[in-house]
């Protein structure tokens, strides 16, 4: 049987979308814990898995209540009571204007340390209706659980079936009482979150292939674009990361096309603070990844979202950054013709990366005082050897100057790197640096035939096994084994 729970995920972003509160009549929650000894209590809020303050009061009152006020209204989303010193809490929805100006909060601190089990929470009729709906589900997983205990312990297939078929009611019965309320409280958060955690179902009979385009086609059904609330809740993380790492190819065209798909939901639902969330939480996400070549998706969303003034709420410095970054990178994307660099080899004869003939080149930037780059090279070098004379070739960039030259020339004699190596003047390997947009060392980038990219960033293990399967031989591992 599925479970019935709604998931929690990471979500940042936090001073993006603090700055949007609006000065109106403010709020005002009531917290009285039974059992609870300490001074202090916190109100927190969700910002997917992480967890912001939003105020501390180190006081009760003389009826031995927390009272949280302030002028402006809470953005809706779910927030946290939290105590101390052992961090335990509760969580509960802010859902609108109306039910934060006079909510209050009761619950009682016993031996199960569970603050959620005495719940009670008055002056909200959406907090009342999920808490509802929370007992409910708890009451259909403990008869869930029984029956499960029954079928282990039963030996006839026909009863086994008859439970089975039991827990199926089970799960209708959750579905019929879900659908009711988003039907009966279509503005409610809790409905919301209900909406958007639920699941499709995927027909009988289809085959696996069908089943999960049927699946990813009907992924979002359910979920409101325009609801601002879900983006301070966990599980709008949740769905973006299963959509993007889960139910798209990890291909760049395939990623770039899921996410412009919700990019274009969200501005026809027309919620700016939704739109700003998910652009923002994908730049970051496709800025810091380390699957090879997706940054090709960081430089579709900085062109068509960022640098084209569609980020207004961007700070003007940072957005400079973001777009020179996007202008350095989309000509190095995987697939594209790679750029042309002439410098000179170790001897002073000047040499260009395309009058490299050979099948597959790596190009390998390397610096002699890098420790990181010896161990690469220590694992580069029988890889050139296992497969130069199949058509393979690396061209070593020496991050030297000529001034230094003769450290680039002890290391290539070193660790016996016998493929082409060059260097330059100090301008002339800024540029090629520059070209490849080169910070850390080292970086290997492999072309095929044509010189276009096939893949960058990537390690000798890596490249060995794009070999192997490029040549479509087998001849043994070139690396140690650990």
């Amino acid at each position: 049987m599925r479970q019935f729970s709604i998931l929690f995920s990471t979500l940042f972003l936090l001073s993006a979308f603090n700055n949007n509160a609006t000065a109106q009549e403010g709020y005002k929650i009531t917290v009285h814990i039974d059992g609870y000894q300490n001074d202090t209590c916190i109100l927190g809020y969700r910002l997917g898995k992480q967890t912001f303050v939003k105020d501390t009061l180190s006081k009760k009152n003389k009826k031995g209540d927390f009272v949280f006020e302030g002028d402006e209204n809470l953005k809706g989303g779910i927030y946290l009571i939290l105590t101390k010193p052992d961090n335990k809490y509760l969580e509960f929805l802010v859902p609108n204007d109306v039910d934060q100006k006079n909510m209050r909060i009761s619950t009682r601190l016993d031996a199960s340390n569970d603050l959620s089990k005495n719940l009670q929470i008055e002056g909200s009729p959406d907090n009342a209706q999920f808490l509802k709906y929370l007992k409910f589900l708890a009451d259909v997983r403990a008869s869930d659980n029984k029956l499960a205990e029954k079928i282990d312990k039963e030996e006839s297939d026909t009863e086994k079936k008859n439970i089975n078929l039991e827990r199926e009611k089970l799960g209708k019965k959750v579905k019929e009482y879900q659908l009711k309320m988003i039907s009966d409280y279509p503005d409610y958060l809790s409905s919301s979150l209900i909406a958007a955690s639920l699941q499709p179902e995927v027909p009988q009979g289809l085959s696996r292939a069908d089943g999960y385009y049927y699946y990813r086609n009907h992924y979002w059904d359910n979920f409101n674009w325009g609801d601002a609330r879900l983006i301070r809740t966990p599980i709008f993380k949740s769905k973006l990361e299963y959509w993007t790492d889960k139910l798209s190819i990890q291909m760049p065209d395939s990623v770039i096309a899921s996410i412009d798909y919700i990019m274009q939901a969200i501005q026809k639902a027309g919620n700016k603070d939704v739109f700003q969330y998910v652009a923002a939480e994908m730049l970051n996400k496709y800025a810091k990844t380390k699957v090879i070549c997706m940054d090709a998706v960081y430089v579709f969303l900085g062109e068509k979202y960022y640098c084209s003034g569609q980020a207004d709420w961007v700070d003007s410095a940072q957005l400079v950054k973001i777009c020179e970054n996007v202008k350095s990178l989309k000509p190095l994307r995987c697939g594209l013709y790679a750029p042309n660099i002439r410098l000179k080899k170790m001897d002073g004869t000047p040499i260009n990366l395309f009058e490299v003939k050979a099948k597959f080149t790596a190009l390998y930037f390397w610096d002699p005082d890098c420790g990181n780059c010896s161990k690469t090279t220590d694992k580069l070098v029988p890889v050139y050897n296992k497969w130069k004379d199949k058509g393979f070739e690396v061209f070593g960039v020496c991050s030297k100057s000529w001034k230094e030259i003769d450290k680039c020339k002890k290391k290539v004699e070193d660790k016996a790197m016998d493929f082409i190596n060059t260097s330059d003047e100090a301008y002339p390997l800024a540029v090629a640096k520059k070209i490849y947009d080169i910070k850390v060392n080292p970086f290997l980038i492999l072309l095929d035939e044509d010189k276009k990219i096939m893949f960058k960033r990537i390690d000798p293990n890596q490249l060995d096994d794009i070999l192997k399967r490029e040549f479509g031989e087998d001849q043994g591992s070139t690396q140690e084994k650990p």
